[in-house]
Parts: structure tokens; sequence; C-alpha cells
């Protein structure tokens, strides 16, 4: 199990510990799901869906609205948007617990290159982290950015589609890590050293980016290549 990157000013050596735990990182990813990362309109998008559940939970599943009720609604909420969100899936890779159907794996990829195609409101979008480096392993996930058009409902819109894609994940148990970003964002976030795999970039606005990318058809061609060879088994 890797080290878990940390926010520099957690500096506790006892909470330090606690966060790098298994189940210090479970409690944290049920808690922050993301937030710390996300671009703003995503954490406001995921927010309200913790509130509209709040709501929908008071209105079902008690009769009258306590501070009791209000806290059982929203643990139940929050819950709820962590296992949709596909955010367990993702975690229990990160814990080396449990292995992917590489088969699965390279199909599920296949399917999200064809969804992002097209979208009028992404510019670009690429996959970072191990699978740039060519690197697979069973307990890997896919670290996948969309990079969103200026503009809120742009910006909404792509929140909307990285939500519909976690969702998706999450019914097919696929570790999907997929964030919305603003170019700038994306290129002060991810690695200058890692070279993204190219899943869209009409404009070209990623190349132009990066000293060196890998192009989505080479990269799916190697991940079949050796699948076919077994050095996935």
């Amino acid at each position: 199990m890797k080290e878990k990157k940390l926010p520099p000013w957690l500096k506790n050596p006892y909470l330090y510990r606690f966060f790098q735990s298994k189940t210090g990182r479970i409690f944290s990813n049920w808690v922050l799901q993301g937030m710390l990362y996300m671009n703003p309109i995503e954490i406001t998008y995921k927010l309200a869906l913790d509130v509209i559940m709040v709501w929908i939970l008071l209105a079902l599943a008690f009769a009258e609205v306590t501070i009791e009720s209000i806290v059982i609604s929203f643990i139940i909420a929050h819950t709820i948007n962590w296992i949709i969100n596909c955010q367990p899936i993702a975690l229990v890779r990160h814990l080396d617990w449990g292995q992917n159907d590489p088969h699965k794996f390279i199909e599920h990829i296949e399917g999200l290159h064809k969804r992002i195609q097209g979208k009028s409101f992404l510019i670009a979008s690429a996959s970072y982290g191990s699978l740039s480096r060519g690197n697979y392993k069973p307990t890997s996930d896919i670290d996948i950015r969309v990079i969103m058009k200026p503009g809120f409902l742009n910006s909404l819109r792509a929140a909307h589609f990285c939500f519909i894609e976690r969702v998706r994940a999450a019914w097919h148990r696929f570790p999907l890590d997929l964030y919305a970003f603003t170019l700038q964002e994306a290129l002060g976030k991810m690695n200058p050293k890692e070279p993204p795999v190219i899943f869209y970039d009409p404009e070209s606005a990623l190349r132009n980016s990066y000293p060196e990318v890998v192009g989505f058809q080479e990269f799916r061609t190697n991940f079949r290549g050796c699948l076919a060879k077994g050095d996935f088994q």
C-alpha cells in the first residue's frame, strides 16, 4: 500500500499515522469524497446532492424534523453519495483489496473514451498516473481528468458528466478516479513529468502543454497486446 499524500499542514505525528492507516484512509475518504481536490463547481454539485437527499429522507422517513433526524439523514445521504460516486471502489484498490478483470478494465476505458468524444462543454480529456506510464497491476485504478470550457454552464455540465460516469463505474465496480478541471487547474495539479494518455484533444490544448503525450490508440493497442500475451494474468 503506497503512502498517502496528505496536506502539508497535517504535521501532528499521531494524526499523520492515523490517516496513513487503512482505517484513517477509509474515514477520510468517506468524509471528504475528493472535495479537497475538486473544482469549486464540482464541490457545489456534490454538496447539493447531499442536501437534496437529506430533504428526501426527512420527508419520507421521519415524522418531524429534529437535530437527530437531520444528523441521521445527513449520514445516510453522505454515505449514498459516497457509494454512487464510486469512491469505495477506487479506495479498495488503493488499499490493495480485490483485483480487476483486465478484460473488463480495458472495455470500460474504451467505452468511456467513446462517451467523451464531441462533448461541447469539454476542451480535452486525458488519463494520468500509473497507466500513463504503462504500468498496470490488478489493483490499478484509472485517473482521468476532463478539461472543461470556461463558463458556469460548461462547468456544471462537466460536473454532471463526471457524476454520471462515476455512477456508471460504481454499477460496474470499476475503479474510476475522475474529476473536471480547467486547463490551468489540470496543469497545476497533475505531474508534468507524466505523459498523459490523450482521450480527447481536438484543439491540441494538452498536446501543446506537455513535452510528450501518448495517443489513446497507442495506449489501447499496447494494453490489448499485453492482454493477448497473458502479461496481466
